[in-house]
Formats: C-alpha cells, structure tokens, sequence
C-alpha cells in the first residue's frame, strides 16, 4: 500500500505521526493497523522485532481502548483536567491553587502571584510538561503581561504555589522530581504497579521525559530504583549525566507513605479502575503534583519488556478477559 493511500485511510488523529514516519513503510503499516504512534516505535525497537514481540507491548493507542473500557467517562473527565483534580483532592496536594480563565481573574491572579512569591502556571488539559510555566517575578508589570499573554491562549490555567522539594529527591536535580505510581481498583481493593522516578535535567523546570528528562524504574513493593536512568530515546545512564548522583540501589524515601497515599486518593474515584498518579516529596510528606491515565514508554523502555498483558489483567482484573483489544 503506497503512502499516499496510508494518509488518506488513516484517522485524523494520526496523520501527523504518520508524517514524520518520513516514507518508513513498516512504521506506517504499524500507524495504521494498530495505532502505533512513530516514537513509541522508536522507543521499543520495533524496527528489530517481530509482529508478535511488538503486540507484547502497551502502546498508547491500547491504553486508551482499555481505559475508555474500564474507567467511568465522568470520573475520568475529572482526572484528565488537572484544575478539577486539585479541587476533587483538596486534601491531598499540599499548596494554594486557583483558575486563570477569562479576564476577570486579573485581580485574583496578581494578589495569588505576589502572595505566594513564586507560583507554577499549567494548561488544565495538557500533559508531558508542555506550556508549563514557572513564574518567579512579582513585578506587577511583568505578571500583567503573563496574564495578557495566557488569556490570549483561549483556555484555561491552573496557577499554583511552586512546590519545595525534599532535599533527598532534589539531589538528582533541582527539578520537582517525581514519582509516577500507578494504581488499580477492583471493589475497593487498590494495587500498586510499575512505579517509576523522573528526574529532570540541568536549566529545566520540568522533569517529562517528553522534555528531556529521565526515568528509572522503582519496585513497587520496597520503594529500591531497580534500573538505570533512560531518556526517550533508549540512551541509559547509571548515574544522572548532571549531578551524577546514581539511579540503581537508591532508596526512595517514605515509600510506604508515597503508597498509603495513593491508595487514599484513587478510592476518591471508586468508577476509575486505573489512574497513574505524580507525586512530589517536600519536607512535610508526599503531596500529588497531578493525575492522569498516563502512557507506559517510561516503564517498558527501563525493564526492557513488553507490559501489555500485566496491564491488562490488572485493568480487567483477570488475564483472559483482555483479548477483544487489539
């Protein structure tokens, strides 16, 4: 099938991933019958594996059909809208939060910057740390000019107080380095899996592998880092290439905690069978940074396997019921 019949055949959604296969057929073969976006072919190698070895991974297009499967649309809608997490989880996020959406939050916005001192600006309905902003001036001129230029994006903003880290999970960089746990709820019992840490890199706010950083895997059940640190692009290093603290053999601190935590705020949402929550450590405890139904890149690029099946058994809460998503 040539490329052009591809473009034509293949959902709105995809085609841009589809243009930048640059003319790669099997990476269009793999856009078009299974979803598969180009980075995650990158990510996983598929260039060198079999059909049968790439179906052992998730892939985001999988995620998002068992997700739609197993969670309540209207819980969900809350998750995926970080402003309505925090209000949902009031309790569990540890700083002051307000809305910027239209032009008469001005007043609200300037009196929230300066009291704070330093506050972080987020797109309610984005992720992989894209637009997020930190905002360290309280120079009433130059938060003006912010505010101009956020409501000038047409959508809304969560505008919160910058979050102090720990100085154990800052050590790596001076990034909110976080954990991401994931967890799955069946009838009030919640499991942990597949936790990992993200640490940002030198000059960066963020710490989204999307913008440069780096992830490790945790074992879920004692809080260890079990792998090197990895980028999104496969490259691995056994200490952080910036502060050279190392991945493997840390401990993750108050990692029973982290865990207790979670388990809390997912049976907030007693209809959402999986939410991959992001955790910041301050000196007071583990607060939620956001929620989400997040990918699996991290996770299957640091164990260097396929997690498809685990995730799916959990999702559904058995292995056998899984096999209609394809």
């Amino acid at each position: 099938m040539n490329i052009l019949l591809y473009r034509l055949l293949l959902p709105r959604r995809y085609r841009h991933y589809l243009l930048k296969a640059n003319g790669n057929k099997d990476k269009c073969h793999e856009t078009i019958l299974h979803g598969t976006y180009y980075e995650e072919y990158d990510a996983y190698d598929f260039g060198h594996k079999t059909p049968s070895e790439r179906r052992e991974y998730l892939t985001d297009s999988v995620r998002n059909k068992i997700c739609r499967k197993v969670n309540d649309p209207a819980q969900q809608a809350i998750v995926m809208d970080k402003y309505r997490t925090a209000e949902h989880l009031r309790d569990f996020y540890g700083r002051k939060f307000m809305m910027l959406q239209t032009a008469t939050d001005r007043g609200a916005f300037l009196t929230f910057a300066q009291e704070c001192g330093q506050v972080v600006v987020k797109p309610t309905q984005d992720c992989a740390g894209r637009g997020v902003k930190l905002v360290e001036s309280t120079d009433i001129g130059a938060l003006n000019a912010l505010f101009d230029s956020l409501i000038s994006a047409h959508r809304p903003f969560i505008v919160e107080e910058r979050i102090v880290q720990d100085a154990s999970m800052a050590a790596w960089n001076t990034s909110v380095n976080t954990i991401r746990m994931n967890t799955f709820q069946h009838s009030g019992k919640v499991e942990h899996f597949t936790a990992f840490l993200r640490t940002g890199r030198k000059g960066s706010f963020v710490d989204n592998g999307a913008q440069g950083g780096l992830f490790a895997s945790v074992d879920d059940v004692s809080g260890m880092i079990i792998t090197d640190g990895y980028d999104e692009f496969g490259h691995h290093y056994a200490a952080h290439p910036d502060s050279q603290v190392p991945y493997q053999g840390v401990q993750i601190p108050r990692w029973d905690e982290l865990k207790n935590l979670t388990t809390r705020m997912a049976l907030q949402f007693p209809k959402m069978t999986y939410i991959g929550w992001d955790l910041a450590l301050t000196p007071s405890g583990w607060v939620l940074v956001e929620a989400n139904i997040g990918e699996y890149i991290a996770q299957q690029i640091t164990l260097k396997r396929g997690l498809r099946k685990e995730f799916e058994a959990r999702a559904y809460g058995d292995a056998t019921s899984s096999l209609s998503c394809s």
